[in-house]
């Protein structure tokens, strides 16, 4: 996939995108920037017993409930500090049944993030397609710890 994006940069078949940059651990991520809603204080964080590991918690936000998601938990970063970190919250529209309906989850970075165009030298391995991630790492079902 990396190759066929810089393939298509470089014969300029694609147009250069924005991107919220996350950083976890010693990775950065690349959120586009279309879905970013808000950038917010990760507090307060109200930690989910049963939730899957990488569910950090969540965070209400304006009378909604959005999960903090933990990319570290996912994908191989290196261990976060998570001491000032911030909540990168992006909007995604998921159709049930007949029905669209507007979707918020949150990304935790590290650091203040940060936009950056796509020439940068970020890998395009570490964009994180919003619509697949959700698809992927939704809760379908109700998980329950072992007893």
């Amino acid at each position: 996939m990396k190759d066929e994006i810089e393939n298509q940069i470089d014969e300029g078949t694609i147009e250069e995108s924005t991107y919220c940059v996350v950083k976890v651990g010693e990775k950065d991520f690349l959120l586009p920037v279309e879905h970013v809603r808000e950038i917010v204080d990760l507090n307060p964080l109200y930690p989910v017993p049963t939730a899957p590991e990488y569910i950090y918690g969540v965070v209400p936000i304006r009378g909604r409930i959005v999960p903090a998601i933990d990319l570290s938990k996912i994908y191989p970063a290196g261990k976060p500090e998570y001491s000032d970190a911030k909540l990168v919250v992006v909007d995604l529209e998921v159709e049930l049944l007949r029905e669209t309906i507007n979707e918020n989850i949150g990304f935790i970075s590290e650091t203040l993030p940060y936009f950056v165009t796509f020439g940068s030298d970020i890998p395009a391995d570490d964009i994180i397609h919003v619509k697949s991630f959700f698809q992927a790492f939704r809760v379908k079902e109700p998980h329950y710890g072992t007893v």
